[in-house]
């Protein structure tokens, strides 16, 4: 196929035409944009986008110094509202939520790949309001907090068994103990007790590309619509065959898992979950059975892949802060001892881990700039017109690296969490990095608990150092973090060993109590989708 040269005379025209009327728009209305580089002619300020392996909140951070709190760009009449300053963000996105509190529609990520479907990227919508009460139900009730928190226990003890049997490989312990306590919960799904497991493993691959996809402005095509109907083999049209790539990834994982449970349910094995009590409430309900579907992958990759960053960020801080960890394990021993493991029920006990919780939150946020949201009316914020359709960004790393809020931003210091007599407890970083007003994220108690109790048995019962290469040389680790949507350190290697022999015997016999159950994996295997 050739695309002829009527239809890049008629591309070219659709172009122009667009310039043109929001030229004119924007001379009829008295109030500005909030300010902005500069773009060029048609396309507008389709250069000054982001660059791929660039943090996006460091890019945007630059409008802060050049164009003040509130920014903007607009590229082919699509305008992004940049937001630099903590109290802009509460005031639009949770003050004015009835207006900012949708999501906007993407071509790459929502069309092409299918994201559209997933909740955290609905449109504020009917449809919408159905998934977040399905999770509501799930994640904040007294009964299902409870119920996560046995699992979450149950699998931090796994963590540390399997930490103790192979230290080097802690990035994929701490993707399997995320994984594994959603699992059980969404699906009823038992993952593999040692090594790795395929429902862990897809559900990374299918969050990393998730992370990729939805950056706005990463794929040209959501900066040039039409070039979506290029064929895969034009030039410039790569982003085709990626995107029925991350399609076909996307529906693997959202299906599968599901049935799985169906067929369990049908032979009578199942175990009670989340999906199990919907697919029996709903029988035989095709768009019910839809919601339910999208819903529990969106709760699964949410809540599993944040904590996986959120453990990573906090491994890399231990090696960099030995003296951070050596005080939270003296809070530990003098409150726990060393007859055994911290428990959930310990929080209120344990203030100076729940501020390494918090540290860890503050010094890299798992997602560094919000999931965008959008405006589904035209709004005047103090002077400057924000267009029915605005697509608005907050910057959560900023917002938690500001010199005047958070002193030293740069040092992970977890006693700024601290009521003291001599210092007031800085602000709460949760307040930034779980959303905003109506999108706030339903789940981040769930989440608190995972990274706290991970965190508290941890450092119970190991030390985590830099490591020593063959040549007996001190490896320095990189403080260094991906790009996308979600963020965390890039990898990095680690020595884990446990305090002492009575740490070790702990561990160990912790097995007791919280014996591994079979796994399901190969019936996953024969679930077909």
């Amino acid at each position: 196929m050739i695309v002829s040269s009527s239809t890049v005379l008629l591309v070219f025209v659709a172009v122009s035409t667009l310039y043109v009327v929001a030229r004119l728009l924007r001379r009829q209305n008295k109030h500005p944009l909030p300010p902005g580089p500069k773009g060029i002619p048609l396309l507008g300020n389709v250069n000054d986008m982001p660059k791929p392996g660039m943090l996006e909140c460091h890019h945007w951070l630059k409008h802060k110094d050049l164009y003040g709190p509130i920014s903007s760009v607009t590229v082919l009449g699509q305008t992004f509202v940049i937001i630099n300053d903590a109290q802009i963000a509460l005031e639009l996105m949770r003050d004015r939520s009835v207006i900012y509190s949708s999501r906007p529609g993407q071509i790459f990520s929502g069309e092409m790949v299918g994201w559209r479907y997933a909740t955290a990227m609905l449109p504020y919508t009917d449809l919408w309001k159905i998934h977040r009460k399905n999770i509501t139900k799930i994640v904040t009730t007294k009964e299902s907090i409870a119920a996560f928190e046995r699992v979450q226990e149950v699998e931090a003890v796994h963590f540390v068994l399997n930490l103790l049997q192979s230290p080097d490989d802690w990035f994929d312990h701490i993707r399997k103990e995320a994984g594994s306590v959603i699992l059980k919960i969404i699906y009823g799904y038992t993952t593999e007790a040692r090594g790795r497991d395929p429902l862990v493993d897809m559900a990374q691959k299918t969050a990393d590309e998730f992370a990729d996809a939805t950056v706005p402005g990463r794929f040209i095509v959501d900066i040039l619509p039409f070039l979506r109907y290029l064929p895969e083999w034009c030039p410039g049209a790569g982003f085709q065959t990626t995107a029925r790539r991350m399609a076909a990834q996307l529906r693997h994982c959202t299906d599968q898992p599901y049935e799985f449970v169906k067929k369990q349910m049908r032979e009578e094995t199942h175990k009670t979950s989340f999906l199990s009590q919907a697919i029996q409430d709903i029988g035989t309900d095709a768009k019910m059975e839809s919601i339910h579907k999208w819903t529990a992958l969106s709760m699964y990759l949410g809540g599993a892949d944040t904590t996986v960053s959120s453990l990573m960020t906090f491994f890399l801080a231990m090696i960099i802060y030995p003296d951070v960890q050596k005080r939270a394990q003296e809070e530990i021993d003098r409150v726990i001892g060393h007859n055994r493991l911290p428990a959930i029920s310990d929080r209120d006990k344990l203030p100076y881990i729940v501020a390494v919780m918090k540290e860890t939150h503050r010094w890299h946020p798992v997602l560094p700039m919000c999931v965008p949201h959008s405006s589904i009316e035209e709004d005047v914020f103090r002077g400057y017109r924000i267009p029915k359709g605005s697509l608005l960004i907050a910057n959560n790393w900023l917002f938690t690296h500001d010199p005047s809020v958070f002193p030293d931003p740069m040092t992970f210091r977890p006693e700024r969490h601290l009521d003291m007599p001599d210092h007031q407890a800085e602000p709460d970083p949760r307040d930034f990095i779980f959303g905003y007003g109506r999108r706030i994220c339903p789940g981040r108690f769930v989440a608190d608990n995972a990274v706290f109790i991970t965190i508290a048995q941890t450092l119970a019962v190991f030390n985590i150092e830099k490591p020593v290469d063959e040549n007996g040389t001190t490896v320095e680790p990189r403080v260094e973090f991906e790009s996308g949507t979600l963020s965390r350190p890039l990898p990095f290697r680690a020595s884990i060993e446990p305090r002492s022999k009575i740490h070790e015997q702990l561990i160990k016999a912790a097995e007791n109590d919280y014996p591994w159950e079979p796994s399901d994996a190969k019936e996953l295997e024969t679930a077909k989708w």
